[in-house]
């Protein structure tokens, strides 16, 4: 059969008008797709942020169990809440002011380690430092101290030094470890080293002028001192704490714990438990010097020393 003008207009017609219609079913499949793809995305959304809430909403009953002394269940939800952080943030954090699971896991070394529970304490602390370095350090450095694990403090100053071999507080930790260890001789040449590089680092902290003597200066002085005694280096631990005694500030009472054991030295026990009174030690260290000098001279209880940390 031949075509037609009009037969042909009326078939392009159809075709038209079937493409239209098939491009209008078309992009009402897609408009409908992306409706419920929104949909779905948007529940998606609300159960993350209702998730994320409720994840929070664990860290603050963590820490309020924590602040009522329910060390148990404080434990217990920090816990949880640093074990699930990864998968209750991701793919994003909807909610601002989000804790950091650095925070959970030092939260958690600390009340660990309120409970007596080392290992896990510093399991926790060693969490918290891989997350965010430096956070929980000196937690983690103290509590080797004071539960008489100074050959882990050794270890873990020497890792550090072996990366950085001038890293002041790594020097300074390790002459507390090997004094810890009776190795005072090996104390003396950390405690150098750690004030050969305590300049730099107070420079870069900003902490004190240079010119000027700092607590933290005054305090490696102190044990170097205390270190050379032990090392049967009586004249170099005098002229440490007589060069500490003057250069410290009118009034300042800087070498009390460095005269305190030479006194004792010189047979002045009277003496040196009269320097000994009101000293506070600042660390596990110090804690330590203060028990040992006041049991050689006999100087009653020893609990009085030392501020409670939590």
């Amino acid at each position: 059969m031949l075509s037609t003008p009009g037969r042909d207009a009326t078939a392009a017609h159809h075709a038209a008008t079937a493409r239209v219609a098939a491009g209008r079913r078309r992009t009402a499949r897609l408009v409908l797709a992306g409706l419920v793809l929104v949909h779905v995305v948007a529940l998606g959304i609300f159960a993350l942020h209702a998730a994320q809430t409720r994840h929070i909403d664990l860290y603050l009953a963590a820490r309020e169990a924590w602040r009522s002394g329910e060390l148990a269940a404080a434990a217990r939800d920090y816990g949880t809440f640093a074990r699930d952080y990864a998968d209750e943030t991701w793919p994003v954090k909807l909610r601002q002011n989000y804790p950091s699971e650095a925070s959970a896991w030092f939260a958690l070394g600390r009340i660990e380690a309120e409970r007596g529970r080392t290992d896990a304490a510093l399991e926790a602390f060693r969490r918290a430092m891989r997350l965010e370095p430096g956070r929980g350090r000196r937690e983690y450095r103290d509590l080797l101290l004071e539960r008489g694990r100074p050959a882990e403090l050794a270890a873990l100053a020497r890792e550090e030094l072996a990366r950085d071999a001038a890293a002041t507080i790594a020097w300074w930790d390790l002459g507390a470890a090997e004094l810890a260890l009776g190795r005072p001789a090996a104390a003396v040449q950390a405690y150098d080293r750690a004030l050969l590089h305590l300049p730099a680092l107070l420079a870069r902290v900003g902490t004190a002028p240079p010119d000027e003597l700092s607590g933290e200066e005054a305090d490696l002085v102190n044990l170097r001192a205390i270190a050379r005694l032990k090392a049967g280096d009586l004249a170099g631990a005098a002229a440490d704490c007589e060069g500490l005694g003057d250069r410290q500030p009118p009034g300042a009472d800087l070498d009390r714990l460095c005269s305190a054991f030479l006194l004792q030295a010189a047979g002045r026990g009277d003496a040196a438990r009269e320097r000994l009174k009101g000293y506070q030690p600042i660390g596990p260290e110090h804690d330590a010097l203060v028990h040992e000098l006041r049991a050689r001279i006999g100087s009653g209880s020893p609990k009085e020393s030392g501020p409670e940390r939590r």
